[in-house]
């Protein structure tokens, strides 16, 4: 029986890099089987997600329409390029760092600053990707597009009549649930994490917590800390690239603790209601299997 202990962090990013090799060569299928029979993709996180493997009422049976219907509404009439500045491999997860560039037209191209978490498995010997999590802005990447012109309304048009046949009415509102999210108050919140943090406020850091044992991931799969232990942990953390998607706000982040450095990627779930953390995971190098590769 093959493991997840038998496979490398090198086995774990050459699969998630054979993703953006399909979408810029457009070759479908090699996308599709990068991931697993079950998957789940939320792009962006906030969006109705996709999920594969269930039922699908369209096709009348369980299989892969759901992905392939996500292909077709937003890889296929696309040109994306991915531009990669850090990659961190902890276990099965890889999270990159990175903008990708869209050109959905002549004149009509989008900068989008990302952080991207792939969940991964093992499915019949093989890795395959269980989860894809594709943290961006709706909102400054529509303003990027209203600001191409006359060009963008042929290009819209298409899109939503595109969107409208692949993913259907419900599919399509459920795409724009991403533009709520927890906004600039949640951003707010994760930088007073920061601000607790470097003072060693031990009581201030646990209010921003829904519940005094709320896990945070010192990094992710190494150590689960409660708010209290967190806190104790000293050194200076700074945050910069925060992105707010639904209920999560990402950040790419610098840790510094006596005379060692680190740049890593964080991740705060919040309480979309009361705006409390319920949930945060770091990842960045230095612990036992973590790989951070910087472009």
């Amino acid at each position: 029986m093959v493991t997840s202990m038998q496979f490398s962090a090198a086995d774990c990013l050459a699969l998630v890099e054979r993703s953006p090799a399909a979408v810029a060569a457009h070759d479908r299928q090699a996308w599709l089987s990068l991931f697993a029979r079950y998957n789940l993709v939320e792009d962006p996180v906030g969006s109705a997600p996709h999920i594969g493997g269930i039922y699908d009422a369209r096709s009348g049976y369980r299989s892969d329409a759901h992905l392939l219907r996500f292909y077709h509404t937003f890889i296929a009439p696309n040109a994306i390029r991915f531009d990669v500045e850090r990659d961190i491999v902890c276990g099965l997860h890889v999270v990159r760092d990175l903008a990708i560039e869209i050109t959905m037209a002549p004149g009509v191209v989008v900068r989008v600053p990302m952080h991207l978490l792939y969940e991964l498995t093992v499915e019949d010997a093989e890795l395959r990707i269980f989860r894809l999590a594709a943290h961006w802005e709706l909102w400054p990447m529509l303003r990027q597009q209203a600001a191409a012109g006359w060009p963008m309304l042929r290009v819209g048009t298409a899109s939503t009549l595109r969107m409208l046949r692949h993913q259907g009415i419900l599919g399509t509102a459920g795409f724009l649930r991403a533009l709520s999210s927890v906004g600039e108050a949640g951003k707010q919140q994760v930088q007073r994490f920061a601000q607790y943090f470097n003072a060693g406020d031990t009581a201030a850091l646990r209010r921003l917590f829904a519940a005094p044992d709320t896990p945070v991931a010192f990094p992710c799969g190494q150590r689960e800390l409660t708010p209290a232990a967190c806190a104790a942990e000293g050194g200076v953390i700074r945050f910069d690239k925060l992105l707010a998607a639904g209920n999560v706000v990402s950040a790419s982040v610098d840790y510094t603790n006596g005379g060692e450095h680190t740049r890593g990627v964080a991740f705060f779930e919040l309480d979309k209601r009361r705006l409390l953390i319920v949930g945060t995971s770091f990842y960045w190098s230095g612990g036992a299997g973590d790989v951070d590769i910087s472009a």
